[in-house]
């Protein structure tokens, strides 16, 4: 009987998490068009300048993406041998990390002034710190 009952919780759980997947995949979606729209603005870019930047930069995010570090341990739970393999990888991929971003960022140069790509890394980063600051105002409400 607990067996089914374990089974029952199992199979609910997993549904909620199923479920909320379309949720999330939405929010996502709506911040990548507020971010896309900021970068535009931010920029200025021309219309014709957008046909070439976005699917450039479309091409470097997901590049970007996969440079992200999986690290999901505790800190607190590795080894001495463990901890100098993950600093190793990290500076490894901090290394990939920054090749990519030299390369995109001369491509980005084909299509858009260089003055325009000076740009970018600051609107990437103000868009960031905005993102950040509704966040933590969502917190708080959610809090109060």
């Amino acid at each position: 009987m607990k067996y089914l009952i374990s089974i029952a919780f199992f199979l609910a759980g997993f549904g909620v998490l199923i479920a909320q997947k379309p949720v999330r995949d939405k929010i996502a979606d709506k911040i990548e068009s507020h971010k896309i729209a900021f970068i535009t603005e931010q920029l200025n870019l021309t219309p014709e300048e957008s046909q070439k930047f976005w699917p450039l930069y479309n091409e470097y995010s997901a590049k970007e993406r996969e440079l992200r570090s999986d690290f999901k341990g505790r800190p607190e739970s590795v080894s001495e041998a463990e901890a100098n393999e993950i600093i190793g990888k990290f500076f490894e991929n901090e290394e990939k990390k920054l090749n990519l971003m030299k390369n995109y960022y001369q491509k980005f140069k084909m299509v858009l002034p260089a003055s325009k790509v000076v740009k970018l890394h600051f609107a990437e980063r103000k868009f960031k710190e905005k993102l950040l600051e509704k966040m933590r105002e969502r917190q708080d409400k959610i809090r109060r």
